[in-house]
């Protein structure tokens, strides 16, 4: 049973090889018409608390040092295992709650965050087993990433190295931005994150996603409508192995941006001791070739209508699992997890906290 799925009532309701699924390649499926609603930011407090707050706050710009030489392994903790939290996918549920007047005038068959959405779009690329759930609820389809069992052991028994590594990934960013009130970091205020929220439409779907924004280009952004501001998405390699990145790199970076509306990447060449010495910057649309974006997107056209078609009740947690090795996208029905979708949102109430 791939992922080994932890619920061992739950029973096989529908199951595809995922080279079936994805073989058909349709040049005119593409995303279609994206466009920025909104946005929100999201930290975590002195208390380990997800925070949630619909304004700018977590707004960053980008400032790199001249020149260049980074310490990225500051602050680490080796008693510490990286890379664990999840941004709550309640966020964007809460947001379009408070945002009515501004979603009734879009038709959406998904909800989701544009992790997720990259996670379809590279499904046959993906080395490890993943999970998603998917909930019905009046009419439109939640989707949640969810760690597979592999997933949560992997993390557990991560190697030093990799887990500097994961460290490293998010340290750069707070190290080279800062915040709208021009500081690498805010007391109190951990993973500061700030998010944008999408409405795009890939073949027949229609999605409402939300994606993080690493930063705005510069100081000067700031003073633009937020409709207006050019954002970039930054990323590092490490040069243990390589000169330059993977193409593994390639196709989930693009995959992000694009879901984004980013059109420029800051890429920095880590070294081995973790200090950064080299940042460039790369057009997104020059990270794959054009008959290579055409497969992405035919891939994550055809897992949402399989998604679709299986998901039919209201109120019915569908959770599906993703086989790295056999490659099967398999799918079974379990209990609704509130962690993932909060029973204020099934009620269609804001949570107490907001009001």
């Amino acid at each position: 049973m791939s992922s080994r799925v932890q619920t061992e009532s739950a029973s096989v309701i529908s199951e595809i090889h995922l080279d079936q699924l994805c073989q058909e390649k349709d040049e005119n499926v593409y995303l279609q018409g994206t466009k920025i609603l909104g946005y929100y930011s999201f930290y975590y407090d002195d208390q380990n608390k997800s925070v949630y707050c619909p304004d700018k706050s977590s707004l960053r710009y980008l400032d790199l040092p001249n020149p260049v030489y980074i310490d990225c392994l500051r602050g680490y903790s080796p008693y510490i295992k990286y890379g664990n939290k999840k941004p709550k996918g309640s966020n964007l549920l809460r947001w379009i709650l408070e945002n009515e007047t501004i979603v009734r005038h879009y038709n959406y068959d998904f909800i989701c965050n544009n992790g997720l959405l990259k996670e379809m779009m590279t499904v046959m690329h993906n080395k490890r087993d993943w999970d998603l759930c998917a909930t019905k609820i009046r009419g439109q389809i939640v989707l949640n990433r969810v760690n597979s069992v592999e997933e949560k052991e992997s993390i557990d028994a991560r190697p030093e190295k990799e887990n500097q590594s994961t460290y490293v990934a998010n340290n750069l960013i707070r190290l080279i931005t800062k915040n709208i009130n021009h500081s690498h970091s805010t007391a109190g205020r951990k993973d500061d994150s700030f998010y944008g929220v999408f409405h795009t439409k890939i073949g027949s779907h229609r999605i409402l996603h939300s994606g993080y924004l690493g930063c705005v280009a510069s100081i000067k952004e700031l003073d633009k409508p937020f409709e207006e501001m050019q954002f970039v998405l930054i990323k590092k390699y490490n040069t243990q192995k390589r000169k330059s990145h993977t193409p593994f790199h390639a196709i989930t970076w693009w995959s992000l941006a694009t879901l984004a509306r980013v059109d420029t990447l800051v890429r920095a060449k880590c070294e081995r001791d973790f200090t950064v010495k080299k940042i460039d910057k790369l057009k997104v649309q020059d990270l794959i070739f054009k008959h290579r974006q055409i497969v992405f997107f035919a891939s994550l056209n055809m897992v949402l209508d399989q998604i679709k078609s299986t998901v039919t009740e209201e109120n019915k947690c569908y959770r599906f699992s993703f086989g790295a090795k056999n490659k099967k996208m398999t799918g079974y029905m379990t209990d609704i997890d509130d962690n993932l979708i909060p029973s204020w949102y099934i009620n269609d109430q804001l949570p107490v906290e907001s009001q």
